[in-house]
């Protein structure tokens, strides 16, 4: 059987890294008792895999994981099987009984939406936030990437679908930013807050918040029937 699932990672846990997550999963499945399957050979392993990364710091309500299981489970009871092991912070939201043909969920990704929250002492600054923006995304946005290779100037105006500015109250400013999640690569939020606040010319402090992974169709990933 497979099931994939989504799962919140909140603030009290937004530090821990994803080498930890995938570790502290692997102890959940052990303590919630998921008949996990294992691969063969001389090293075998659980045969678990997450969607994608997130960036250190980030909060999320849209990770996903894919888990192989020995026998069949109720995505209901695997749910709160995990639920009751995890650590607060982490929450498994939603559970499916997925086709075993289905194709892996990084193949699946397209694009992935974001809100960050900007605040800062000085709130007349955010009086100019909309029009740079809008001038920001005029054309090419070149920022230096480090490869292993060594740094890389690479063009990140193509990998935004779109930003805006959600609202502005006093201090606090809410952007959204829709942009690239594929096999390929991604979106580097850090690398476009910090190009970004270069050309708008202020600082401020940024919260990050994932709040969807998109099919290249637009719909949320994944969407599946129960079986």
């Amino acid at each position: 059987m497979r099931i994939i699932a989504k799962f919140s990672k909140g603030k009290e846990v937004r530090f821990t890294s994803h080498l930890d997550v995938q570790r502290l999963f692997q102890r959940a499945f052990r303590r919630a008792q998921i008949p996990v399957a294992y691969s063969e050979g001389f090293n075998p392993h659980s045969i678990v895999s997450f969607a994608t990364a997130l960036s250190l710091g980030y909060t999320s309500d849209s990770e996903w994981f894919d888990v192989k299981l020995t026998k069949y489970m109720n995505p209901a009871e695997f749910m709160n099987r995990m639920n009751e092991t995890l650590p607060k912070g982490f929450a498994v939201t939603e559970a499916y009984d997925a086709p075993e043909k289905l194709p892996s969920l990084t193949s699946l990704m397209y694009a992935a939406r974001y809100i960050v929250m900007m605040r800062t002492d000085d709130a007349d600054v955010f009086k100019t936030l909309s029009s740079s923006m809008e001038e920001y995304l005029g054309g090419s946005i070149n920022v230096i990437k480090r490869t292993k290779g060594g740094d890389k100037e690479i063009d990140i105006r193509p990998m935004i679908y779109s930003m805006r500015v959600i609202s502005v109250a006093e201090n606090t400013a809410l952007i959204e930013v829709i942009g690239q999640l594929n096999v390929s690569g991604g979106l580097n939020m850090e690398l476009l807050l910090k190009s970004f606040e270069g050309k708008w010319g202020h600082n401020a402090v940024t919260d990050v918040h994932r709040c969807a992974i998109y099919s290249e169709h637009g719909v949320v990933l994944p969407k599946f029937k129960q079986q």
